[in-house]
């Protein structure tokens, strides 16, 4: 949204960077942290059973080792021929980013990008061997139900508080960098984040003056640039990381929070104990233990993600804006 306004398009990697380490070594720590817990005590209980196996599988679907769970599995990739198609996204990015070979007429990224990814499906239905009603009901409920269902949430999102978004981008509010990313991550985290950065980005620079509607063909954000950069520089990186980092805060702050946990709850745990073993030798699917993943609670993941996100964003905001 900000490069579409006239934000240079290495502004993250130049002005973003230091807050962008910190940030996600922080979280990475934590979820190391989280992995040996978990470890430590299931190498705990396996002393204690050492049959027992772990093994997740789409709901009402036949087991397939695709999702079996069990440590002493190898790590393994699926769909690593999709990386092709991942490679080609990337490159159409950076060529519109940078103007290879001249600037891009308006829509012709999101063709190309729809393209890719329509030739994508279809390969990977050609190489599954499957036909394309197959396809369809293998992927349904664990990839497509939940993209559709964050696909309406957020429409419904955006066109409610499309009134208040609009009310703030007009608004000529004086906020230092540390209110706007205080303000911009509350917004996003109820918001998607998008919507959300723009507004903010159309208030500061209504501080100036400078409006959308008087933006040149660049975007309003390019004419902030030009005329107060330095002002401009602390404004734009205060509400990107605002807007980015809080909205892990709930699962509706950025879109892909809710498709994960959709897709998560489309699962059951299947357990193998040795209990059930000993009792009948040839073990058969009867055996297996069914346990389906809890819902997500949102007020649970709110209050989860603030307790362990709360300590890097008073360092984000007080030390590195």
């Amino acid at each position: 949204m900000g490069y579409t306004n006239g934000v240079e398009f290495l502004f993250t990697f130049k002005y973003l960077y230091k807050i962008f380490i910190v940030v996600n070594g922080y979280i990475l720590f934590i979820f190391a942290l989280i992995d040996f817990i978990n470890v430590w005590f299931y190498q705990r209980k396996q002393k204690n059973n050492n049959d027992q196996s772990y093994e997740l599988v789409p709901c009402k679907e036949k087991i397939n080792d695709r999702y079996n769970l069990s440590s002493s599995l190898p790590i393994q990739w699926n769909g690593i021929h999709h990386i092709f198609f991942l490679l080609l996204i990337l490159i159409v990015i950076l060529f519109k980013g940078f103007n290879i070979p001249i600037k891009w007429p308006e829509y012709i990224q999101e063709i190309i990008l729809f393209l890719i990814t329509f030739v994508c499906i279809c390969f990977d239905i050609i190489w599954k061997k499957q036909t394309p009603k197959e396809w369809l009901k293998n992927n349904y409920s664990t990839r497509i139900e939940p993209v559709a269902e964050v696909i309406i949430i957020f429409f419904g999102l955006l066109f409610t508080m499309s009134a208040p978004i609009t009310i703030l981008a007009n608004l000529n509010l004086q906020f230092e960098p540390k209110h706007l990313f205080l303000f911009s991550g509350i917004f996003a985290s109820v918001l998607d984040n998008a919507p959300v950065y723009i507004s903010f980005a159309a208030s500061a620079a209504a501080q100036y003056n400078i409006t959308v509607d008087q933006s040149n063909n660049n975007g309003f954000l390019a004419v902030f640039f030009s005329y107060y950069e330095t002002d401009a520089i602390k404004t734009i990186r205060a509400i990107s990381a605002g807007s980015v980092l809080m909205g892990g805060c709930t699962l509706i702050g950025n879109s892909p929070n809710m498709i994960i946990a959709l897709m998560a709850t489309r699962y059951t745990y299947r357990i193998r104990t040795k209990m059930y073993q000993s009792k009948n030798k040839e073990s058969t699917e009867d055996d297996l233990i069914t346990y389906h993943l809890e819902n997500i609670s949102f007020i649970r993941s709110l209050v989860t993600a603030c307790l362990i996100l709360i300590p890097i964003f008073v360092v984000v905001a007080f030390f590195m804006l």
